[in-house]
């Protein structure tokens, strides 16, 4: 017979293995530009902006998309949380109706249907009007229709994007605490200098001895 506390960690193996399992069976699944799926939980660093030459507005694009990795067709949208907003105006346009927010809260989107296989631009992006931040976390959900109102069918994926402009420190959404030094590591856990382009997990270590990981995807747009 096993002992209880080995018992107790197989079941919660299993049912950290199940949870994963699910995320990937979900219809709708964010993933970038070459279509490879970002992982449920993902952090992403956005620091990338553009000049709108006709307004003049600083954009800095999400550059995700959303797939419907099913052979149906599913009525698709999402909800978001703003946590955090320095100044500016956060815009989405995902699935199909834009929306602007310039406060912290919870909003949910309207949706729309995805055909079998169709990758969708999330059309996001962070519009600052000056130096700060903008936090997010944005998840996925499945709708159904009951007579002529739309219900919540299912809850996806989500990925939490950070946005920074004009900063050279990205500090932790959980406090304030300075990090003595940031290391960098690939899916493999091998050890590396900068991100390039891809997933890297990132661990943070603090002065007070502590320390987090974070799993993102960093962008870049000259490759």
């Amino acid at each position: 017979m096993l002992p209880m506390k080995k018992i107790i960690t197989l079941c919660s193996c299993l049912l950290v293995g199940l949870s994963v399992q699910a995320q990937n069976d979900f219809p709708l699944q964010f993933v970038d530009k070459d279509g490879q799926i970002i992982p449920d939980g993902t952090v992403l660093e956005i620091t990338d902006y553009e000049k709108d030459d006709l307004f003049g507005d600083i954009l800095m694009p999400t550059n995700v998309w959303v797939k419907n990795i099913s052979d149906e067709t599913v009525l698709g949208g999402g909800r978001y949380i703003i946590h955090s907003i320095s100044n500016g105006w956060f815009q989405t346009c995902f699935p199909s109706v834009c929306m602007r927010q310039s406060g912290a809260g919870t909003y949910s989107t309207g949706n729309d249907a995805f055909m079998p296989m169709q990758i969708r631009s999330m059309q996001t992006e962070w519009l600052p009007e000056g130096q700060g931040t903008c936090i997010v976390t944005y998840q996925l959900q499945t709708f159904r229709k009951v007579g002529r109102n739309y219900i919540i069918d299912g809850d996806g994926s989500t990925i939490t994007l950070y946005y920074s402009y004009g900063t050279t420190d990205i500090g932790s959404m959980k406090d304030d605490k300075k990090a003595a030094s940031v290391t960098y590591f690939d899916l493999t856990g091998k050890s590396a200098s900068l991100p390039v382009h891809g997933i890297y997990l990132k661990r943070k270590t603090y002065a007070d001895g502590t320390s987090e990981t974070q799993k993102f995807l960093y962008v870049n747009k000259h490759l």
